[in-house]
C-alpha cells in the first residue's frame, strides 16, 4: 500500500481489489494486497475461504472469511494499524498471544507479527488505517494526538451487537467501493465513503472530552446548521465538521442534540432528505430518483429509498409520479 498523500491537496484513488473464493489457505493469505503473512489450516475439516478487498492510496478495507480456521503469522502493511469487527465469530479469537473477549475489537498497532487466531467459522470485516491518518483523526476529533497504544493493553469493550453493526457497516461500504471498482465511482462519493470507512473503525474509540460552555454550544450549533446547509450536494462527514468549525466532537454533538434534538449525523441525513424531497416535488431537467439522489451524495439506492420512506411514508418514486401526475409503476420504470 502507498503511503496517503497530503489530506488538504489528495486526490483519493482505488489502487488495487481483490474478490475471491479460496480452497487453498496458502494461496488466500498471498493475496491480501500489501501484507506479508502466511495461514495455517487449524480445526478439522476441507478449508473454505472468501477475501474481498479494495485498497485506497489512504487505507484499505476489506472483509474475510474461512472455516474451520486459521492461524496467520505475519504483519500488516508498514506504519499502519489493523482493526477487525468480527461479524460471526463461532470459535475464540486470539491477538498477539491474548485472547479477544465478545464485544471487543481486534486491534493490532505497527508491529512486525500480528500473530492473530481464530478456532472456528469466522467472518471478519476489516480496516488498515495508516498512522499519521488516525493521529490527525484522534487530533480533531478527540483532541489527542495519537491513538495510545494503551488500547492493546486494555482494550474497551462494547455490546457484542454493537460490533457485529459496525461490522456490517464496514461490510456494506466495502460493497460500494467494489462496485465502482470499473472507475465508475465519483471522486466525492469516494471521499464519502472513505470518511463513513475512518469514523465506522476510529468511532469505536472512547472519548474523554469534556463538552463546551452553553454559550459557546449555542454558537456551535448555529454555524454547524449553516454549514449542513451549505454542504446538501457533497455532504460532510463529522471530522470535517469539527474541524471546520474548531471545536471537538463531544461539543459538537452535545450543541446539536441541545439545539436541534438530534445528532449532527442524523440531522443531515434528515436535510439531505428534504432536499431531495423538494427536487422530486420540482423537477427541472432530473427526471428520476436515481438522478436527484445522486446529486445529493447517496450512492447507495436501497438504503436511501429505506431512510426516505422511513422519513415521508412514501417511496421516493411515489413522489414523483406524484409530481408527474402517473402511476408509480411507470415512474420506476424510468430509474
Amino acid at each position: 500500500m502507498t503511503g496517503p498523500v497530503g489530506r488538504d491537496s489528495r486526490r483519493l484513488e482505488i489502487l488495487a481489489s481483490v474478490q475471491a473464493r479460496y480452497a487453498d489457505f496458502d494461496m488466500m493469505a498471498a493475496s491480501a494486497v500489501g501484507w506479508d503473512q502466511k495461514y495455517d489450516h487449524i480445526g478439522r475439516g476441507r478449508f473454505e475461504g472468501s477475501l474481498s478487498m479494495v485498497v485506497l492510496n489512504t487505507l484499505q478495507v476489506g472483509r474475510e472469511r474461512w472455516k474451520p480456521g486459521i492461524m496467520q503469522r505475519g504483519s500488516a502493511p508498514a506504519r499502519c494499524w489493523f482493526v477487525g469487527l468480527p461479524i460471526v465469530a463461532e470459535g475464540t479469537i486470539h491477538v498477539r498471544g491474548r485472547q479477544i473477549a465478545s464485544g471487543q475489537p481486534v486491534l493490532a498497532g505497527p508491529c512486525d507479527d500480528i500473530a492473530f487466531t481464530a478456532n472456528g467459522h469466522t467472518d471478519l470485516a476489516q480496516a488498515v488505517i495508516p498512522v499519521d491518518q488516525i493521529e490527525h483523526w484522534m487530533q480533531v476529533r478527540r483532541g489527542t494526538p495519537c491513538l495510545d497504544k494503551k488500547y492493546l493493553d486494555r482494550p474497551w469493550k462494547m455490546p457484542e451487537q454493537e460490533i457485529v453493526r459496525r461490522g456490517t457497516a464496514l461490510a456494506r461500504l466495502l460493497r460500494s467501493l467494489l462496485k465502482g471498482t470499473d472507475g465508475t465511482i465519483l471522486p466525492d462519493t469516494l471521499t464519502a465513503i472513505e470518511g463513513q470507512i475512518v469514523d465506522v473503525v476510529l468511532g469505536m474509540v472512547p472519548s474523554t472530552d469534556v463538552a463546551e460552555p452553553l454559550h459557546r454550544r449555542a454558537r456551535v450549533a448555529m454555524n454547524l446548521r449553516d454549514m449542513l446547509l451549505g454542504h446538501l450536494e457533497v455532504p460532510v462527514n463529522v471530522s470535517a465538521m469539527c474541524e471546520a468549525l474548531g471545536v471537538r466532537e463531544r461539543t459538537l454533538a452535545v450543541a446539536c442534540v441541545e439545539a436541534f434534538g438530534r445528532p449532527p449525523k442524523a440531522m443531515l441525513l434528515e436535510l439531505r432528505l428534504n432536499a431531495v424531497r423538494r427536487a422530486l416535488t420540482h423537477p427541472s431537467s432530473e427526471r428520476t430518483v436515481t438522478t436527484v439522489a445522486s446529486r445529493f451524495g447517496f450512492w447507495h439506492f436501497g438504503e436511501f429509498s429505506s431512510e426516505y420512506k422511513r422519513q415521508f411514508g412514501e417511496l421516493p418514486s411515489v413522489t414523483l409520479a406524484k409530481t408527474f401526475g402517473t402511476s408509480h409503476t411507470h415512474v420506476a420504470r424510468l430509474h
